[in-house]
């Protein structure tokens, strides 16, 4: 009987949360998805044209943007556990969602770090926006775009996943680009298969 009331009380304190959550709010990637069809615009809280501005002072490009805010909607910060349930190489880490063998080959930073420290380095990055932004930079610059969207989505495995993420990335860049939002409160939505 008490697990019951608890699974209950559990299911109701979240269905109410979620009502009063208000659109802009909704976590993407969820079932909790922005109001509109995909690539409407919303807007985020007041302070992420700050969150953009950030970014941006410390080195990221419009596509920088495009590809955090993509991977985690109005939240300039990971918005998912350092790792994302995945270990060593894989592991997702940081604003800009890279894997840790990306980050440790191809980032000055994590230079001679081994598979099994994605959780004690990487956190350090998982963190820091501006040190995210330096070696999102260094893996643009190292890798090219195709190389880096391959990388980013199928890892060394699969390489050629990248396709689909790039043009999402682009749509994404577009909307930023063309509808004037690198500096203001807006975001928009793209279904993108997970990794």
């Amino acid at each position: 009987m008490h697990f019951t009331r608890t699974v209950a009380a559990v299911a109701v304190t979240f269905a109410i949360s979620a009502l009063a959550m208000p659109t802009s709010l909704r976590p993407i990637g969820s079932s909790l998805l922005p109001r509109g069809a995909e690539g409407d615009p919303f807007e985020c809280p007041s302070g992420t044209a700050g969150a953009k501005q950030i970014l941006l002072d410390a080195g990221a490009e419009p596509m920088d943007i495009a590809i955090a805010m993509l991977e985690n909607g109005c939240a300039f910060k990971a918005a998912f556990t350092i790792g994302n349930n995945k270990v060593d190489d894989s592991a997702e880490i940081g604003v800009y969602r890279n894997n840790w063998h990306m980050l440790r080959d191809h980032c000055d930073h994590f230079a001679g770090a081994g598979p099994s420290e994605w959780k004690s380095r990487g956190q350090e990055l998982h963190d820091d926006v501006v040190l995210a932004t330096k070696c999102q930079r260094q893996l643009w610059s190292k890798l090219g775009e195709s190389t880096y969207f391959g990388l980013q989505r199928g890892g060394a495995s699969n390489p050629g996943a990248g396709v689909e993420y790039g043009n999402y990335c682009h749509k994404y860049l577009d909307f930023i680009q063309k509808g004037g939002h690198l500096s203001d409160n807006m975001a928009t939505y793209y279904n993108v298969a997970s990794m």
